[in-house]
């Protein structure tokens, strides 16, 4: 199935695309990242540069590691199991939707530190400019849910075998 494919070639994607971004904002961060701001704009919580890299690194690598294993488990079920699968399409459907919602998370990852990034490097913009990175993630979140209800309510496709 050509979702299939898609949805693995944008988790892949998304997989490296992080590691790009955690990289290169590792390289241009101060020693000293701040994490929270004030109303004025002004970081009032900081850490360290490597315990943002870490902390970040870490929520990524348990955040992928625990949907690859609900993947794993979801794709170990039979679909011949009424218990939770309706037919082998259904299952492939929520197998697809599983991988996408996965994607959804890195990409909202991707953006974090990014945008994370950018608040603490001193260049010729405003902040402000890049506030709609942050609307990436919970846009694509809606968008991934509504699927999940648009798969949950499709009616059970009618099975061709005699």
């Amino acid at each position: 199935m050509y979702t299939d494919k898609f949805v693995k070639l944008a988790w892949v994607l998304t997989f490296l695309g992080f590691l790009i971004a955690l990289s290169l904002s590792y390289a241009f961060l101060p020693i000293q990242v701040g994490i929270q701001a004030d109303a004025n704009g002004n970081p009032d919580q900081l850490v360290d540069r490597e315990t943002f890299f870490y902390l970040a690194l870490g929520a990524f690598v348990f955040v992928n590691v625990i949907c690859l294993i609900s993947f794993r488990i979801l794709n170990a079920l039979p679909a011949s199991s009424t218990l939770f699968y309706r037919s082998e399409l259904f299952k492939d459907r929520i197998r697809d939707w599983f991988a996408a919602f996965t994607t959804v998370i890195n990409i909202f990852l991707i953006c974090t530190v990014s945008y994370i990034s950018l608040f603490n490097n001193q260049g010729d913009y405003q902040i402000g400019q890049f506030n709609w990175v942050m609307w990436v993630g919970p846009l694509l979140f809606v968008g991934v849910v509504v699927w999940l209800a648009i798969i949950l309510v499709s009616p059970k496709p009618i099975s061709t075998e005699a």
